[in-house]
């Protein structure tokens, strides 16, 4: 999906207002852009008091969001927010 075309997924899913959980099982790779996208999607979910979890990522994403610094940054589903 093109990064155009996932922030306008984004926008659209931040307006329905409740926390998101997305579903991360086909994807193998983000680029710089989507990964981005992802990061302002966690910040206006925390302003709005919601979340933004992360299901089903793979090894291989979870070590290229480390090596990326943002290791820590998503909730993964199934992890307690301790916030």
């Amino acid at each position: 999906m093109p990064a155009g075309d996932l922030r306008e997924v984004a926008l659209n899913a931040l307006a329905s207002g409740s926390d998101l959980t997305l579903n991360l099982e086909r994807i193998s790779h983000l680029d710089a852009s989507a990964l981005q996208i992802l990061l302002a999607i966690d910040v206006e979910q925390k302003k709005c008091g919601h979340s933004l979890q992360l299901a089903n990522t793979s090894d291989h994403l979870q070590k290229w969001f480390e090596y990326a610094g943002v290791g820590d940054s998503f909730l993964q589903a199934g992890q307690k927010n301790d916030e």
